[in-house]
């Protein structure tokens, strides 16, 4: 269990390090964003990026519960949220696939998570 954590973990932040990379220093593009929508895309992107971080140190230290707790709450959120856009446009199979990807596994990681700390085993 402990070892599907930490690739999940691992996988969730290099994932989050190159979409967020990429959203901060992605082109301007005048026709598609105003400036205030671009300023706050590269905004969120750098803290997307940021959270790496986290999931690279939870990874390396998975006793840090809270924290561990605060990066699966997060995602979960964040899938939820991309599933209630679904209202305003169709579905693409990739949009799908982060969604699956932030609601199933966290879901899991956080009952194994817990599993292996009732044990003592973290």
């Amino acid at each position: 269990m402990l070892l599907f954590i930490r690739v999940f973990l691992l996988l969730y932040g290099i994932i989050a390090l190159a979409t967020g990379f990429m959203g901060a220093t992605t082109h301007y593009n005048p026709d598609l964003s105003t400036p205030m929508q671009d300023n706050n895309h590269r905004y969120v992107a750098a803290i997307w990026a940021s959270m790496s971080l986290a999931f690279f140190y939870v990874a390396w230290n998975p006793s840090e519960v809270s924290l561990f707790r605060f990066l699966m709450i997060a995602l979960f959120i964040g899938g939820t949220a991309r599933a209630l856009a679904l209202i305003n446009y169709p579905p693409t199979p990739i949009i799908i696939f982060g969604i699956l990807l932030e609601l199933i596994p966290t879901t899991f990681m956080f009952w194994m998570h817990t599993q292996l700390l009732k044990t003592g085993k973290l």
